[in-house]
């Protein structure tokens, strides 16, 4: 009968969680992040382009401004007949105010595909955040920034911080509870799809590590699970922990609120 009961809470948590994650193969994920980075490379290089012409553009339409200034300044005192010069000025700035206002739309643009790209790698799992090049190898100096992004509710930055952990630092013995925080991120914004998935991330990649926070993670699997009204698939997962780990002290957290669930909880 043991090994029945361990079958029951598989048979509810695994088809929830390949529900949640989909059946997108990990090469095409990677090929849809590759695709977008670059997008955002390119829009970037655009963006600076545009915002250096500006630049130029707008110190030509403040010589031409000053120019006119002097010009109509002439031309009032009757120092010289400089109607003709005067005429050609307006249009040289009304000219500059069009090509002015061609760049700000373009530089507005090209910022709204940037912001909503980003936004889409962020849905992703990868999102794109300054990091110093001093920090990109301090393995301490990542963490701990990713752990005060997450204390100050900047999910992207967190997860971009995360990111950068997990893929330089795969085998470190916190790639665990790294892996936690780019879940409990998703979390704080109430994302609670996103946030199952990355749980579930550190049960399925780290479970057989001593001090992965995997019981902390399949915890806020069911937290995520109540919060979207499924009480029955929360109980599912309090009843996989509670076997799973038997006496630590997610397990006994998982059974307390199993025991309570079930009081409100028709059909559990």
């Amino acid at each position: 009968m043991p090994n029945q009961r361990m079958k029951v809470p598989f048979l509810v948590l695994l088809p929830m969680l390949l529900a949640s994650s989909g059946c997108v193969t990990m090469w095409k994920f990677n090929d849809t992040v590759g695709g977008l980075e670059a997008r955002v490379r390119t829009l970037e290089q655009e963006k600076e382009q545009l915002a250096t012409e500006q630049r130029s553009d707008r110190d030509r339409m403040e010589s031409v401004r000053q120019e006119l200034a002097d010009a109509t300044d002439a031309l009032r005192k009757g120092g010289a007949n400089l109607g003709a010069d005067v005429d050609s000025l307006k249009q040289d700035m009304a000219r500059l105010k069009g090509v002015d206002e061609e760049h700000a739309w373009g530089l507005g643009k090209a910022q709204e595909d940037i912001d909503a790209i980003k936004k889409a790698l962020d849905g992703l799992g990868a999102p794109i955040v300054p990091i110093a090049p001093a920090l990109a190898g301090d393995r301490d100096g990542l963490l701990a920034a990713a752990r005060e992004a997450v204390a100050k509710g900047d999910g992207a930055q967190a997860r971009g911080l995360l990111r950068r952990f997990l893929e330089t630092f795969p085998d470190e013995p916190r790639a665990g509870e790294a892996q936690y925080l780019v879940g409990e991120s998703f979390f704080k914004e109430g994302k609670w799809g996103q946030a199952v998935k990355e749980f579930q991330r550190v049960h399925d990649r780290y479970k057989d590590r001593k001090d992965a926070p995997v019981g902390k993670s399949l915890l806020r699997i069911a937290d995520c699970l109540l919060k979207q009204g499924d009480c029955r698939k929360a109980g599912g997962v309090y009843l996989y922990l509670s076997d799973l780990e038997k006496k630590t002290e997610a397990a006994e957290q998982a059974k307390a609120a199993l025991k309570k669930l079930k009081k409100t909880c028709k059909g559990l």
